[in-house]
């Protein structure tokens, strides 16, 4: 089928009719493709062109119907009724459109529809959706289906090029976007219905009642209920990059569609976050459980993901600031089958000034993408937290561009940046052109110290250290910083957790009660909560670590105290498994604690960079020219402290040079 080009003009866009099965699509347990495998029941689209300035008169483009009261659209499984009474919703005079978001699948894996009277080659998870959808209530009434790898001309470099800055107004203003999780399969229909239930318990407000009953109860809702839920939120699609702003320009109401189940996208947060916000000791112990007894790999709720995204959804309703950091955190840790996606899936949730300086350029060198970005990115906030997202890298671009392949890289907090260790000061920078390519970024910094101790880098799947750069480099310093003996206990627990809760606010003092912990055995893995096993891992590998002329083992009991509960230090714990992963124990050669990446190394230089708010760890590269290693905690420099100390002019003391 050849694809007639859009219309600029009248800002035209493509959309599906898909026509009705001539059977009854849908049995219980049968995967779709199954049962329509005769070719003559190949699902059946119509591909057309429609003006988003066909307005009904009263409508505006700007409407966005998934934002707005109006009557909920059913997406439940009925196709015999013929009346559906929701045309006064609809803003065009060809009706309107939903938008459908979904993973691409295995290119190995295809099936034939006919398009336009065409057969045409589309993904064997596509072709599920559509088998669903054609006999939704919703699109039998006349709304039309905006799918990407149909709308757009994947052949036409110049045309992808174009929809990639037009996909965020197109998601945000479809009339509902509809995930499609895939065919019903590994019991999602009981992962379905434990959302629904978690969701209904908060909503009445019994989540902490129903937690304490699954302490008592582990199969109250279900035996392998929470294993299903944990492969539901590990199934491919969330793992997609181009799947972040479909799902934060969704809004609340986003349809899940798995197989013929339903739920909404609140239903999910809630089921999700809410309940775990009093209960995730009890929801990741019942996932462990039940994944070890068929020896599944724990994958956990994808939790972290759901929060930013539902974080995402507000900040695009305009009713919170932007969240740029944490969603170039999704970006790094989601797939997408070209790396340059990495950053042009995000550009929907950029800043206009970012993406005013952005070339969509699917035939540019991969490096030039991300150091465009990079540029663009400084240039448009002046400033410099996009350094923390840097990594020791050896591609083939500076050091201070970030490689966003790197799917293992984690920043200190992984929300909105919240450290303040130039309070936030505007960036002194310049970059410098090398053979028309952009090679270095000079900036005015202070150096405030150099590793001299470091511990063994954390391993979240194994209890010991495997390679000769992760091992201990112990500390020749004894010299406390800290002053007293209270004042060297109180940096050890702050750093332990990088002085932040779970949730990015300040710790309470509560958190010291870490220090009266006992860490499990070597190797907890098969009794323990992914905090416990974080911390005792940590204490376990480090006991020898000297602080201070003192041991980590020193600083804990050796015997169980009042606190041995663990839910006692529940919240802490959970933030040393987040904060620690890539990270290791330092200590500088003038006595301070802190927490750099797996690739510092002794001498490695430690600066505060005007327009960066978190010290950053790099390495001498000759003379005034350094690399990226990446961004560290040190305790006692992360909330400005230095600013009441040093004046501004020693602050700017000398210019580096980041390559």
């Amino acid at each position: 089928m050849d694809y007639r080009p859009l219309d600029r003009s009248r800002d035209e866009i493509r959309l599906l009719n898909i026509l009705p099965s001539l059977y009854d699509d849908y049995q219980p347990g049968v995967q779709h493709e199954e049962q329509a495998s005769d070719s003559q029941d190949l699902v059946q689209c119509q591909l057309l062109h429609y003006s988003l300035q066909d307005l009904r008169p009263g409508k505006s483009s700007n409407d966005q119907p998934h934002q707005i009261e109006q009557p909920a659209l059913n997406w439940n499984h009925d196709h015999t009724s013929s009346a559906y009474g929701h045309l006064t919703t609809w803003r065009y005079s060809w009706c309107d459109y939903v938008a459908l978001s979904y993973a691409w699948g295995d290119s190995s894996e295809t099936r034939n529809i006919l398009l336009n009277g065409y057969r045409k080659i589309v993904g064997r998870n596509l072709d599920s959706a559509l088998r669903i959808l054609r006999d939704k209530q919703p699109l039998i009434a006349g709304y039309k289906l905006w799918i990407d790898a149909l709308s757009i001309n994947q052949e036409d470099i110049r045309e992808r090029g174009e929809e990639v800055k037009r996909m965020h107004r197109i998601y945000k203003g479809a009339a509902v976007v509809i995930i499609w999780l895939g065919p019903e399969a590994d019991e999602s229909r009981k992962a379905m219905r434990l959302v629904r239930i978690l969701s209904q318990a908060c909503k009445t407000g019994n989540d902490r009642i129903l937690g304490e009953s699954l302490r008592e109860h582990p199969d109250l809702l279900g035996k392998g209920s929470w294993r299903a839920l944990s492969q539901l939120l590990s199934r491919s699609y969330w793992n997609r990059v181009w799947i972040l702003q479909e799902v934060a320009c969704g809004g609340h109401q986003t349809v899940i569609l798995c197989g013929q189940e339903v739920v909404t996208w609140q239903e999910l947060f809630s089921a999700v976050y809410t309940f775990g916000t009093h209960n995730i000791d009890i929801m990741f112990s019942l996932i462990d459980r039940e994944t070890r007894e068929l020896g599944i790999l724990t994958t956990g709720l994808n939790r972290n993901r759901i929060i930013h995204l539902n974080d995402e959804q507000y900040v695009q309703n305009g009713e919170a600031e932007a969240q740029v950091m944490s969603m170039l955190d999704l970006g790094r840790k989601s797939l997408s089958t070209n790396p340059r996606d990495k950053v042009y899936g995000l550009l929907g949730m950029m800043k206009e000034s970012v993406v005013s300086c952005i070339k969509v350029d699917y035939n540019a060198d991969l490096s030039e993408v991300f150091t465009e970005f990079a540029m663009a990115f400084i240039v448009a906030e002046n400033r410099l937290e996009i350094l923390e997202q840097c990594t020791w890298h050896k591609r083939n671009m500076p050091s201070w561009v970030p490689d966003w392949t790197d799917m293992d890289h984690y920043r200190l907090y992984g929300g909105r940046s919240n450290y303040r260790a130039t309070r936030s000061m505007n960036a002194h920078c310049r970059f410098v052109v090398d053979q028309n390519r952009v090679s270095s970024l000079c900036t005015r910094a202070r150096k405030i110290d150099e590793i001299d101790g470091l511990g063994y880098s954390y391993h979240e799947q194994q209890p010991s250290s495997t390679r000769p750069a992760d091992g201990m480099t112990q500390s020749a310093g004894v010299q406390n910083i800290y002053l007293t003996e209270s004042g060297l206990r109180e940096a050890v627990w702050r750093t332990f957790v990088g002085n932040r809760t779970p949730t990015g606010k300040h710790v309470p003092n509560e958190y010291r009660l870490l220090l009266d912990c006992v860490p499990e055995a070597e190797d907890p893995a098969e009794k323990s909560w992914r905090g416990l096993r974080a911390f005792s891992r940590l204490v376990n590998q480090n006991a020898d670590f000297c602080i201070a002329g003192k041991t980590l083992r020193s600083f804990f009991p050796s015997d169980r105290t009042a606190y041995d509960n663990p839910r006692v230090a529940r919240d802490p714990m959970e933030q040393i498994f987040r904060y620690l992963r890539t990270r290791r124990l330092i200590t500088t050669y003038t006595g301070f604690l802190g927490a750099a990446p797996h690739a510092s190394q002794r001498a490695d230089c430690i600066f505060l960079l005007l327009g960066c708010d978190v010290p950053l760890v790099l390495r001498s590269w000759g003379g005034q020219q350094y690399k990226m290693i990446g961004g560290c905690y040190l305790q006692g420099f992360m909330e400005g402290e230095a600013l009441d100390s040093w004046s501004f002019d020693e602050l700017d003391s000398e210019e580096i040079v980041l390559v």
